[in-house]
């Protein structure tokens, strides 16, 4: 039995639950820097699962993994479309506060922010 048994829907609710908290928050703060720590924590959980299921020496448990596995690519899928989200969030806030400002130095600054985050892929979406 893995350790997060995402089978269980009890830890996919607080899962999701968690995840959906870490959105608000950054959505609040508009920083991408909380989906990339949830996206860094997903991944490890995945990696947990691979290296338990390499170590199985049960096959009646791969099924569980497999879901667990599964279940985890799908919030890792979902925290990696929320940091870009968030990130495109971050950019625009950015260029605002800029924007506000008087200097000789921002215009070249500002070529740097809109060149920032993902903003090309969001231009092309």
């Amino acid at each position: 039995m893995p350790i997060i048994d995402f089978t269980n829907p009890i830890y996919v609710v607080v899962a999701l639950v968690l995840v959906l908290l870490c959105a608000f928050l950054a959505n609040q703060y508009k920083k991408n820097t909380i989906p990339c720590i949830v996206l860094l924590v997903f991944l490890a959980i995945l990696v947990g699962h691979t290296i338990e299921l390499s170590v199985l020496g049960d096959v009646a448990n791969i099924a569980v993994f497999a879901v667990s596995i599964a279940v985890d690519e799908i919030f890792i899928f979902v925290s990696f479309l929320m940091f870009l989200w968030l990130d495109k969030i971050q950019v625009e806030t950015s260029k605002t506060t800029k924007k506000g400002k008087k200097s000789t130095k921002s215009d070249k600054q500002e070529k740097v922010i809109e060149k920032d985050g993902l903003d090309v892929l969001w231009k092309k979406i």
